[in-house]
């Protein structure tokens, strides 16, 4: 048995066209390597482009686990040395734009082993190439043919250069050429003091279809996570406020579903992957393993006839009857789209019962109505101030379940969550559970203080990305261990129950004051009863 991914086995046409076409993004880093960037800092004990190669290894490691096709490449400027047969100088590619491959992560190993000793810096001060890295950047989008989803430039630095105004001037100039081949610039600085200078902001949004009103600053950590699970746009909706009034949105996914790996059976002369097959006996295999002398005769095979399903109600005085499969055709057909049916404030327990993943709604950048991006803040603005959220009818596809949701403001993203309304079905009974302790009307200030103290030794971070998987770092230090062919290291620290063992130290000394609160001695389980054993005399 394996830890493998799922491949494309149906030819060599498909394997070939999967090359040309397929969902897959293209990241380019353009790393600072000047002097500032290889100073060491005083807490950590690294500089920062060890920094950042320690953060590129990570997502190698789940690329190459998770057999994602994404295209990534590396390169450095402001060293002193330059590619061989080059005319670029100051400027070395760590290695070429293309498939993320085991070989560029031990290349990467090695260089956070070795601390950069085979790249130096410009010995100039003043020096700062930027103009001709993102010229050697476009030239290189420009020689690849492969169809990308996603072309993106990340610029890591950690100071910002004195540069002279014809210089800037350039490359704005240069930023700007990179909206027509559809390449966005992101500009990363690292360091606690790091000031995002009005230079990279021109830079960001002269590269993108972005508006001074709506552009926000580049976080490391939203980065990353984009490029590890990148949200996607899935729909391109019109938001039909009243008749007659119309905008474009886009709806997109919050993050992507954490994924372990599949186990499948390899053979283990060839390695090669073994399907699985179903066989089914047939009438002659259960006529040979039925008693032949038995006395009930041969019954022919009957099929049912089709159960016919009839209304509750009379409809136009008379009831009507559908069989299961008509029933199943029968929906409520409507366009796609996100139709406004009203306005309600927002509760309290707004996120208590989450039945689905939660999407985004965000105005549609790209729309050729007219105002479009003004109306869509304006209404934004307007639920978050008055603390109201819309409910809506919303379709995502043609033929498929229209849902209500409701669309929850929040004016730091810009945008509206979009949440499915759970019905009473979707959600457990719990007004027994409520009787039992007979909490609704005898809540005293006592508990309520209790409670708040609870919370407040409670109050940490619970982001996802803060709790990585278990099981699927084992995977992957599984993978490496027979890819890298290497003994394996320690087994990973299991953060999920290491979050639980301090969170037991924190509220250790109030599980007692709960247990005195709400657990009475009459309402605890009883002992079970063990049965004796008569001694025999």
């Amino acid at each position: 048995m394996a830890l493998v991914q799922d491949y494309n086995m149906d030819g060599e046409d498909d394997l070939q066209a999967s090359q040309w076409y397929g969902v897959r993004e293209a990241t380019l880093f353009l790393v600072d390597a000047t002097q500032k960037m290889f100073e060491v800092e005083p807490e950590t004990k690294l500089s920062h482009i060890q920094k950042f190669f320690k953060l590129y290894k990570q997502i190698l490691r789940q690329k190459l686990a998770w057999s994602m096709q994404d295209w990534m490449g590396v390169v450095l400027f402001g060293t002193e040395g330059s590619d061989a047969n080059s005319t670029w100088k100051n400027i070395q590619s760590l290695h070429e734009l293309r498939v993320v491959t085991l070989d560029d992560l031990q290349l990467v190993r090695k260089l956070i082993k070795s601390g950069m000793k085979d790249y130096q810096s410009m010995k100039s001060e003043d020096g700062y190439p930027l103009h001709d890295a993102l010229t050697y950047a476009m030239d290189i989008f420009l020689k690849i043919k492969t169809v990308l989803t996603k072309r993106r430039i990340v610029l890591i630095t950690c100071h910002t250069p004195k540069l002279a105004d014809d210089e800037k001037h350039r490359i704005r100039s240069k930023a700007a050429s990179l909206k027509d081949l559809d390449i966005k610039l992101y500009v990363i600085g690292l360091g606690n003091n790091w000031v995002h200078d009005q230079f990279y902001k021109d830079l960001e949004m002269l590269s993108r279809k972005t508006d001074i009103d709506v552009y926000r600053m580049t976080s490391l950590v939203d980065l990353v996570q984009q490029i590890k699970a990148p949200s996607k746009n899935i729909a391109r909706l019109s938001f039909q406020v009243c008749d007659g009034l119309e905008i474009d949105l886009v709806v997109r996914t919050l993050g992507r579903k954490r994924r372990c790996l599949q186990t499948k059976s390899l053979s283990k002369a060839t390695n090669q992957v073994l399907s699985r097959s179903t066989y089914f006996k047939g009438e002659e295999a259960y006529k040979k393993d039925s008693d032949s002398d038995s006395e009930e005769p041969d019954l022919p095979f009957v099929i049912p006839e089709e159960v016919n399903l009839e209304t509750k109600e009379s409809i136009g005085g008379m009831k009507l009857r559908f069989t299961q499969k008509e029933l199943h055709r029968i929906k409520h057909i409507h366009p796609p789209a996100i139709k406004i049916i009203g306005v309600r404030p927002i509760p309290d327990d707004l996120f208590r019962y989450h039945i689905k993943r939660k999407y985004f709604v965000r105005a549609d950048y790209g729309s050729t109505r007219k105002d479009n991006l003004l109306f869509f803040g304006a209404l934004l603005n307007k639920c978050a101030t008055q603390g109201r959220m819309i409910v809506c009818a919303f379709t995502m596809r043609m033929n498929t379940q229209t849902n209500l949701c409701y669309m929850i403001p929040n004016a730091e993203l810009g945008g509206f969550y979009l949440s499915r309304i759970a019905f009473q079905g979707d959600i457990g009974d719990k007004s027994e559970a409520l009787l039992h302790y007979d909490a609704q009307n005898c809540v005293t200030d006592k508990q309520v203080a209790l409670w708040k103290k609870a919370i407040d030794r409670l109050d940490v971070n619970y982001h996802p990305y803060m709790f990585k998987s278990y099981k699927l770092e084992c995977q992957i230090q599984m993978v490496e261990k027979y890819a890298l062919d290497k003994e394996p290291g320690s087994p990973p620290i299991d953060i999920i129950e290491q979050s639980f063992l301090k969170t037991y130290k924190k509220t250790a000394d109030l599980v007692p004051e709960f247990k005195n609160m709400y657990i009475s001695k009459s309402d605890g389980p009883t002992k079970a009863k063990r049965a004796r054993k008569n001694k025999e005399t």
